[in-house]
């Protein structure tokens, strides 16, 4: 039986599915992930590029960059 604790759900639309869907085949080359795989993948990816301030709370590193600014 699974784990009701350890896992969450999310609602999302089609269109977002579809590309999370195309995404399984194409985000890590050489392997397909399943559709949780790709959504995890690409948060913990995105999580990675914040990071905790403890003055200022949670801020985006890429926003520092110099090609951010240019945009």
């Amino acid at each position: 039986m699974t784990d009701k604790w350890k896992y969450r759900s999310v609602s999302l639309r089609n269109s977002t599915y579809s590309k999370i869907n195309d995404l399984t085949s194409t985000l890590v080359p050489g392997l397909n992930l399943s559709c949780a795989n790709v959504v995890d993948k690409l948060v913990e990816d995105s999580h990675s590029n914040f990071r905790r301030d403890t003055n200022k709370g949670i801020t985006n590193n890429y926003a520092k960059t110099k090609e951010y600014q240019k945009a």
